[in-house]
């Protein structure tokens, strides 16, 4: 079997003459990340295994997206994106391509779509972060587009007469593949829900790495296609065991990269689940609205009351600004409209009511309790915990 794609000149890949060994395999990826990129712990390890799973993604019915994300410049996800480039299955780089493009590209060469500068790509484009969200499962990764006449190879899904003889047709376009998006700042909350967020930083003196010159990946990707082709209906066929820190995206996400640690076996089951946990709960640490809501319940906690004035939870949160949901105020001030906005998707909405001989809105902690429950990390809470009994 050989990758074959002749759309953007992407190179055929034959697959290694012998069987490979995952175990080793995945050793000498993750190596070759670390000799090329400084990166935080576990990201090796995934990284690995998100570079096999581009070769085996049409085996399963989730494609694994990978996001990293830096709070600056330099910080080595260009570089980290050029790597895998010459690892991963068809790969193509894009900084700026537009939804047409998008869909077409992926329908006509099911590549590795490798997006640096998201951050810049996305903003303000609703359609082609909507083509995102859906593209990650096989069943929901299709947009379909009206277009005139029939293109080569296509099936018009209806006709309908058109103007001057032409015929109007629906046409349904594929926008499943693996894909790594990397962007300065944050990734929008829908799609990094979608993704193993991989959060780079910049390299101290102390920490070194080559710089990326001749790296050829090509033995690499022949052992990737050699391994998976081996190993085809053992990847169809997996289900493997989901830690139960995760949440059920988070499980989706993950499982098609703990089925390829299951088969190339070692210590590569137990290091998978590790990262698993320990990538989500940072990413979950991270989140700014979970981290608002534990800020709110702790104020609450120090009230020792059953509710809180608006103006005297503002005056609360004043002091944990520089907590991950400080980057929801943009250089804003904390104010009574911003925390109603913020609370307002959970059904959390200020009432009236006295309290100490003031009549003024507020909050009554019963209302918030449920989201309190659904969306503050355990882990975070189980920190508060830890910090309470010491």
């Amino acid at each position: 079997m050989q990758i074959k794609n002749n759309i953007l000149s992407l190179a055929d890949i034959e697959p290694w003459h012998e069987p490979v060994d995952g175990q080793l395999l995945l050793d000498d990826v993750v190596k070759v990340l670390r000799r090329f990129v400084v990166l935080p712990k576990y990201a090796a390890e995934t990284l690995a295994l998100w570079t096999l799973h581009t070769y085996a993604f049409e085996l399963r019915d989730i494609s694994t997206y990978l996001g990293v994300e830096s709070p600056e410049k330099r910080c080595g996800k260009t570089t980290l994106l050029s790597v895998l480039s010459e690892l991963a299955q068809n790969p193509v780089v894009a900084a700026n391509i537009s939804p047409p493009a998008f869909f077409r590209l992926i329908e006509e060469t099911r590549p590795t779509l490798l997006i640096d500068e998201a951050d810049t790509l996305l903003k303000g484009n609703d359609e082609l972060r909507g083509i995102l969200n859906a593209g990650y499962t096989r069943r929901t990764a299709y947009v379909v587009r009206v277009g005139q006449g029939t293109a080569a190879g296509e099936q018009p899904a209806e006709d309908a007469p058109g103007e001057a003889g032409t015929t109007s047709r629906l046409a349904r376009f594929s926008c499943w593949c693996p894909k790594v998006m990397a962007a300065i700042g944050r990734l929008p909350d829908t799609l990094s829900d979608r993704c193993i967020v991989i959060r780079m930083q910049r390299r101290t003196r102390l920490e070194s790495c080559e710089r990326l010159r001749n790296l050829d990946g090509t033995t690499i990707r022949r052992q990737c296609l050699r391994f998976v082709l081996d190993h085809q209906e053992e990847i169809q066929a997996a289900t493997p065991a989901i830690p139960e820190q995760l949440n059920d995206r988070a499980g989706d996400v993950w499982e098609p990269l703990l089925a390829l640690a299951d088969i190339a076996g070692a210590h590569w089951p137990a290091q998978a689940r590790e990262a698993a946990m320990r990538l989500g709960e940072v990413a979950q640490e991270q989140n700014p609205i979970g981290s608002l809501l534990l800020d709110i319940f702790c104020v609450l906690i120090v009230t020792k009351q059953d509710r809180i004035l608006s103006r005297a939870l503002v005056e609360g949160l004043a002091g944990y600004a520089d907590r991950p949901w400080g980057e929801l105020l943009r250089g804003r001030p904390v104010t009574e409209l911003w925390i109603a906005q913020q609370l307002r998707p959970y059904g959390i909405r200020p009432r009236l009511f006295r309290l100490e001989g003031q009549r003024a809105r507020g909050y009554f902690r019963e209302d918030m309790m449920d989201a309190f429950q659904r969306y503050i990390p355990k882990s975070e809470v189980q920190r508060l915990v830890e910090e309470a009994g010491e």
